[in-house]
């Protein structure tokens, strides 16, 4: 990130406007005749609009990325050129509540944030390298027609309103946090969906888009003036066709939640969306006074392009996948999301379970890198981290999340070297790592960790397990890390003190839990994802993990860490087929049921739950690339220098076709009825393992016969 002070200009502020409305700021200027370069840098929290000569600039939405804004404040960098005119040049910037000015009260608390403020926005347009304007208390401000707005329980905006007085802004104190010029890909519109059908309902109209989305719904109306339209977003109905809302009111104490309202102007059809928050719904329950009505759904999230495609001709596999990709997407507004209803936070583990599918199918490196430096912003002096990031004051003793949710420090910067091949993500964390590992040996007693939550969203069916085995295995994995990347990073005492650590937890795991009577997946899974068993134990657990199975006829049965690990270690230890069995599943527990009840999306657990949109079971998104089309990175050479290929084409599957971009350059394979094509970028060798062959592979074109 570019830091920037901004010097110039000042923050500025709109000191009588109502902290739940949006205020607006304007400013004229003379500008001479046309200049060659143009420029303007501008930062408005909570989230900002800015209009010259009354366009709208750019299509980016949400701007500037959410922070810990105590800490980091992001800008954006525009060119204006074909903005300007030559004369008088009319800026307006309008400025909502977002994340910085949370009003309403929530269990996460952000109403209490330590840097809550009124809306505030700094600017400096600098033309052909001259400063030609910049915030200050010259620029007039005044109530908007937002006449509320609240980034989880919507907006009202009055059509009819009109500003009858101005008044100069007022320079305010900066947020606190310094000044860099923002990285991460910015949030765009990226469908639009009219809706499937109306629902019958003894309510108000209802209108159904048919799957999960995130944004708002645009309407154009007409009607009176001083009408009012009420859209009331939700994403489950009861079985009364009525909007199930009671899901949200444990998070969000507001009776208002996720509604928008319009007051018509009467001047015709009129147009309108909301600007300053998103939504997660499936649906929209209309209602108010109003002639005629059309709705369309907007999704937006994070632009992040495609890294990677998979498909085929099994109905399954391409519902699934698309699913995983879904709720990537409409769960990623600048951070990596549980949720885009009820909490919007970026939950430390559902960010680390999903990172290896996101990166196989999106471009997420810079996405990555801005909620990292959000997580090291809420990191504590003494190491310790909150369980969401950003956040001001939760996460910490409210809710003890531990080691398997902390390990996203150490995991997705791993998995970006992995897939990337770039050293420095691992060299930038690694004193935040370093701080975090003096503060996990304060809270192991013995190298056993006791204390944390554990394999979340198990099915009510699930074996019970020591907890402690999974927190104590995330403290070992993050230990072991440490000391590896310690090593690359040409660090001999830390490499030493990381792996004397992993050393010492591995032992004490190894005498509290080897041996353990336990009827659960997930206990087995744990010993043989972290390789924390050998030789006749490793044996022991593999055959234990496969009776289970078994017992539950083919099913995974367990929670979000479970799912991520299952397959994985199936697929590893020579048991691909009953891999393949347990992701095909239809019925309960198992990703063909959850994605039949949660329309286009996953849910939060596998009967959907009080979600119907999180991402934290997409690890079978990562499988799917790394045992049907068999991409499997070679840690000694990471970023797809070297790769062993070792496809899966099972018989119920006719035509299948993946592709990933990796550093070097597009890999793809695919395979028909009779034969597989495999295609290697210039820079990239292989190790290809197909049934019976076995191929040292170079950059090429290579087809072979199909096997089953």
């Amino acid at each position: 990130m570019i830091e920037s002070n901004l010097r110039q200009a000042r923050w500025i502020a709109c000191g009588t406007c109502d902290e739940k409305a949006a205020p607006l700021f304007r400013k004229s200027v003379r500008l001479p005749g046309k200049a060659k370069e143009a420029r303007l840098r501008i930062s408005g929290l909570g989230f900002y609009v800015l209009k010259i000569n009354g366009r709208r600039l750019g299509n980016e939405l949400l701007q500037p990325a959410f922070t810990s804004y105590d800490k980091t404040v992001l800008f954006n960098r525009y060119d204006v050129l074909d903005y300007l005119i030559e004369g008088d040049n009319k800026f307006e910037v309008k400025l909502g509540n977002g994340w910085y000015n949370e009003c309403q009260p929530t269990a996460w608390e952000f109403q209490h944030a330590l840097w809550r403020d009124r809306p505030k926005f700094i600017l400096e347009l600098e033309l052909d390298g001259r400063i030609a304007l910049v915030s200050d208390s010259s620029w007039e401000c005044a109530a908007s027609a937002t006449l509320f707005n609240s980034l989880r329980c919507g907006e009202t905006y009055d059509a009819a309103y009109r500003i009858e007085h101005w008044e100069g802004a007022t320079v305010v104190p900066a947020p606190g946090g310094i000044l860099k010029e923002q990285a991460i890909p910015p949030i765009r519109l990226r469908e639009t969906y009219p809706p499937v059908r109306i629902v019958p309902s003894p309510t108000p109209v209802i209108y159904d888009f048919g799957v999960n989305l995130s944004g708002n719904v645009q309407i154009k109306v007409s009607g009176r003036r001083g009408s009012r339209v009420i859209l009331q977003y939700f994403e489950a109905l009861r079985t009364t066709a009525t909007p199930d809302l009671e899901r949200y009111k444990q998070h969000v104490y507001e009776d208002r939640f996720q509604r928008d309202e319009y007051i018509l102007s009467g001047e015709g059809d009129e147009v309108w969306h909301s600007e300053f928050g998103y939504n997660g719904f499936r649906y929209v329950r209309v209602y108010g006074d109003y002639d005629t009505i059309e709705v369309m759904a907007r999704c937006f999230h994070t632009d992040l392009a495609d890294a990677g495609g998979l498909s085929c001709d099994h109905p399954l596999v391409n519902r699934i996948q698309a699913a995983v990709r879904r709720s990537t997407l409409t769960n990623f507004h600048h951070l990596p999301t549980d949720c885009p209803h009820r909490e919007k936070n970026g939950w430390t583990a559902d960010a680390h379970l999903a990172c290896e599918q996101a990166l196989f199918n999106f471009d997420m490196r810079d996405a990555y890198i801005k909620w990292l430096d959000d997580l090291v912003d809420c990191q504590l002096p003494g190491g310790r981290i909150p369980c969401i990031a950003p956040t001001s004051t939760w996460g910490y003793d409210r809710l003890f999340a531990g080691p398997a949710w902390d390990a996203a420090l150490f995991v997705i910067p791993w998995q970006l070297y992995r897939y990337t091949g770039d050293v420095d993500c691992l060299r930038r964390y690694h004193e935040p790592m370093a701080r975090y590992v003096d503060y996990l040996q304060s809270i192991l007693e013995d190298g056993i960790c006791r204390n944390g939550l554990g394999d979340w969203s198990a099915p009510p069916n699930a074996a019970p397990f020591p907890r402690e085995s999974l927190l104590t295995a995330y403290s070992y994995c993050m230990a072991d890390l440490y000391g590896r990347i310690s090593g690359l990073l040409q660090d001999k005492m830390n490499e030493r003190k990381g792996s004397e650590l992993a050393a010492a937890i591995r032992v004490a795991f190894r005498s509290r839990f080897v041996g353990m009577p336990c009827e659960s997946q997930t206990f087995y899974a744990i010993m043989l994802y972290f390789d924390l068993v050998a030789g006749e134990e490793k044996d022991y657990a593999l055959k234990r993990l496969l009776e289970t199975i078994e017992q539950e006829r083919g099913h995974l049965v367990g929670g979000i860490f479970c799912a991520k690990m299952l397959l994985d270690v199936l697929t590893e230890h020579g048991h691909i087929e009953l891999a393949y069995r347990i992701a095909s599943q239809e019925d309960f527990p198992g990703w063909g049921y959850m994605t039949k009840l949660c329309a286009g999306t996953l849910g939060e657990n596998w009967f959907g739950g009080s979600s119907m949109n999180h991402p934290m079971f997409s690890e079978i998104g990562a499988w799917y690339y790394k045992a049907l089309a068999g991409f499997r990175i070679d840690d000694r050479q990471p970023g797809f220098r070297h790769i062993r290929i070792a496809p899966y084409s099972p018989a119920d599957i006719g035509r299948f076709s993946a592709w990933h971009r990796t550093p070097f350059g597009r890999l793809e394979l695919g395979w028909d009825e009779e034969n597989l094509i495999l295609t290697l970028p210039q820079g990239i060798t292989a190790t290809f393992e197909y049934g019976h062959e076995r191929h040292e592979l170079s950059s090429g074109v290579y087809r072979y016969k199909r096997q089953q």
